[in-house]
């Protein structure tokens, strides 16, 4: 098995900032009027949202509810916990709200511990798996793009599942794109859209966001 963070840091460097990543679905993050909650389109902004993420933020928490659909009235598919006060997070598949018990398994999406650059972060989860079978995923930060938000999501073997790209602080209509394997089942990629929906907004809320991460080209998709 390859070093993962040798192969993510090569991966990082070679990667071209322009154009879907083959093999690879494209998600394009469109702000709502509130700029709180988003809807993603596998194409530009006149073709249908696929996902919907709406904000619930208190002085505490942030709670990001990925529905699938194009509204806040559409089913909520996964979810994740932002606690303001914690570099770590908690992420889940199906509807946070509305199940109980044993029916929701709260992730957690945890960010290593570093002071001087911005962190790695890393979860695991049973979606996705074979009969049930946990897999690990780390999302590796290019620390060359200074002032953006730049991410590569790595399986155990070093294989790119997921990319994401912030628009940035200063993009008032696109809020970022993020790229999922399209051989994947569906419920693995909804659980790999809401962990990189949780790492772009606790990079946005850190100021980390400044400038966008994909290339100016692709401003217009």
């Amino acid at each position: 098995m390859a070093d993962i963070k040798t192969t993510a840091n090569d991966q990082l460097s070679n990667t071209t900032y322009g154009g879907t990543s083959e093999g690879m679905t494209r998600y394009n993050m469109y702000y709502t009027a509130s700029r709180l909650n988003l809807t993603l389109h596998d194409g530009p902004r006149s073709t249908p949202a696929i996902y919907y993420m709406e904000s619930d933020c208190s002085l505490i928490k942030l709670l990001l509810l990925l529905r699938r659909g194009d509204a806040k009235t559409s089913p909520m598919v996964a979810f994740a916990k932002l606690h303001l006060t914690s570099r770590h997070m908690q992420i889940g598949k199906g509807d946070c709200r509305k199940d109980a018990g044993d029916e929701i398994v709260w992730e957690e999406l945890r960010r290593e511990k570093n002071l001087l650059v911005r962190s790695d972060y890393h979860f695991g989860t049973s979606e996705g798996g074979e009969s049930g079978k946990r897999v690990e995923f780390d999302w590796r930060k290019n620390k060359k793009k200074l002032a953006k938000t730049v991410y590569d999501c790595l399986d155990r073997d070093g294989r790119t599942v997921a990319k994401m790209f912030s628009g940035g602080s200063f993009n008032w209509k696109k809020g970022g794109e993020v790229e999922i394997l399209e051989e994947l089942d569906e419920g693995l990629k909804e659980v790999l859209i809401v962990s990189a929906l949780a790492i772009w907004a606790m990079e946005a809320l850190n100021y980390k966001s400044l400038l966008q991460g994909f290339s100016s080209g692709d401003k217009k998709n």
